[in-house]
């Protein structure tokens, strides 16, 4: 930077020098004319002195050779003649004619010497003018009289101050020049860089796959880049607009009020994400666009305005769609043979068996009852009319219900080679939904027993408070990755390491276990650490106060369709 500015410095200095000459020889030639027009009156006869009138002639010379002479090519050493040569000249005109008072312009050539040579040139040029006046003095036949003293000592002083004065101010002068362009370099260095961040923020803008407006605090917009307008311009919408005339709602048919549209809030400095809107008329061409707003503020903190990014979600909403379409049409179609399968279960239940059979058709319409819950459950997860779990509260034993779930368990976890253990209390009763509960434990079980690894280990614990039940279920499986434990109670969300197994799965089962454990007011937690396991705690009130949600009829039967209770 220092050196361009150096660069930049001496340039137009150099291209200006021929101007600057001549300007300032012309104020000395006007000055040294006007003194011949008052000889060419008063005392023509002077003119007939040579000393005059190669004094005056020199200034003339001086002037051509100013208006002649390339000086821009020339070196400063050779431009330092002009000033000193007119002090010669004015030198000579004092000594022809000491009346006229001509010493008193050698004031012109001291200042343009100050003005534009270094300081080792001013010295030696003023020295020069000034041991000139003393000079002409000395040569004139007439001693020194009181009318002399301004000549002769004012003169020389007064020369010396100019020259000191006007050299120190144009130091001064050239050094903020060059600040200043130092500084003007500076400027347009940051203002091509900031053109240049421009073109490639509007390069990136205009190449991304999503829509982008901005707008200034007075609800002016700034920029509607090339994906917005493309898909403005699909649905007809006219050059000047910058959103779209219609839009629905996530049911796809009511509209929005203009005041209640994404863009009127984020024009009103609202922040949001992910708010949904529809395009175009039912029946025809539609899309879906996820809006999100973000509100910008200047350096001193003051709202300057928005920014609203939107993205096209059609693709995403209606795999969504088919796939609640695909869940909802295959649970119907599993409703109808495992209520059968209950219902000839319980006819078995009913027959006469010796007790080791009766329990293994126990576990099995135990189980049969679970596939059945998880069945409705997909239904509801695919269904928008049912959004609540149904639940029917009574007085239940948690640790009885756990000591069930871990011995239907234990044929599953002697397959995979992991020791199932539990530890419980005798009872531990709270006002829950027992079948609920068992689904919990269930799931949590099942997915230590799945996810754990060869000769691994599950071990359950109740344990009970003064007005808290807790289900503890530690693994020493693969573990959680961090980044996927905040999304792990996600609907139909499943590990990349869960994805990439043999190991199948719906990813609704933690999802529906927290809804589960949240409507009892209870509270859902996981800790993992990758490779060493994972530990989900279910904490239960024991006391809940609500209204009773009657079960549905395929939770509370236990008799065959048809047969009496």
């Amino acid at each position: 930077m220092l050196l361009g500015a150096r660069s930049t410095r001496s340039r137009p200095r150099t291209r200006g020098a021929a101007a600057a000459i001549l300007s300032t020889q012309m104020l000395i030639s006007v000055t040294i004319l006007l003194l011949t027009v008052a000889i060419l009156f008063f005392a023509p006869i002077a003119l007939l002195q040579p000393t005059l009138f190669a004094g005056l002639g020199l200034v003339f010379v001086l002037t051509g050779a100013a208006a002649i002479v390339p000086w821009d090519r020339i070196s400063r050493n050779w431009r330092v003649l002009m000033p000193l040569l007119d002090i010669i000249a004015i030198a000579a005109i004092q000594a022809a004619e000491p009346q006229l008072g001509a010493g008193l312009m050698l004031v012109f050539p001291v200042i343009w010497l100050a003005r534009s040579f270094p300081t080792r040139d001013v010295m030696a040029g003023t020295g020069i003018a000034i041991g000139l006046v003393w000079v002409v003095r000395a040569l004139q036949a007439t001693p020194l009289v009181v009318h002399d003293f301004a000549s002769v000592v004012l003169l020389p002083i007064a020369l010396g101050f100019v020259a000191t004065v006007v050299s120190d101010s144009a130091r001064r002068g050239r050094a903020q020049s060059v600040l200043l362009r130092q500084h003007s370099q500076l400027i347009e260095n940051a203002l091509e860089r900031v053109r240049m961040q421009q073109r490639e923020l509007d390069a990136v803008l205009n190449t991304v796959d999503f829509g982008v407006v901005s707008f200034d605090r007075n609800k002016q917009i700034t920029l509607v880049n090339r994906t917005q307008r493309r898909w403005l311009d699909e649905f007809g919408e006219p050059k000047t607009a910058y959103l779209h005339s219609v839009v629905y709602q996530d049911d796809r048919q009511t509209p929005y009020v203009s005041a209640n549209r994404p863009f009127a809030r984020a024009l009103a400095g609202q922040e949001f994400d992910g708010l949904v809107i529809w395009v175009g008329e039912p029946g025809g061409r539609r899309a879906a666009y996820s809006i999100s707003s973000r509100a910008m503020h200047d350096i001193r903190g003051e709202y300057d305005g928005g920014v609203v990014v939107v993205k096209d979600v059609t693709r995403e909403l209606e795999a969504v769609r088919a796939r609640d379409d695909l869940v909802g049409s295959v649970t119907h179609e599993l409703r109808s043979p495992l209520t059968s399968i209950l219902g000839y279960l319980d006819l078995v239940r009913d027959a006469d068996l010796d007790h080791e059979t009766l329990e293994e058709v126990e576990v099995a319409y135990h189980n049969a009852e679970r596939l059945l819950v998880i069945v409705n459950d997909l239904l509801r997860a695919a269904s928008d009319a049912d959004k609540n779990l149904p639940m029917s509260f009574v007085r239940g034993d948690v640790a009885q219900i756990a000591r069930e779930s871990v011995a239907s368990h234990l044929l599953f976890a002697e397959d995979r080679e992991v020791e199932l253990e539990i530890e419980a209390p005798e009872t531990a009763l709270a006002t829950i939904d027992p079948v609920r509960v068992r689904q919990v434990i269930d799931n949590l079980v099942t997915n230590a027993i799945k996810y754990n690894r060869e000769w691994g280990s599950v071990f359950v614990a109740v344990r009970e408070t003064d007005r808290t039940i807790a289900v503890e279920v530690r693994d020493s499986g693969q573990g959680i990755p961090e980044s996927d434990l905040a999304r792990i109670f996600d609907r139909f969300y499943r590990t990349k390491s869960a994805r990439n197994s043999t190991t199948t799965g719906t990813g609704l089962g933690l999802a529906i276990t927290r809804e589960i454990v949240q409507r009892h007011g209870g509270d859902l937690s996981v800790e993992s650490e990758l490779g060493l396991g994972s530990t989900f705690r279910v904490s239960l009130p024991t006391e809940r106060t609500t209204d009773p949600v009657p079960a549905p009829e395929t939770l509370s039967r236990r008799t065959h369709p048809g047969k009496a209770a």
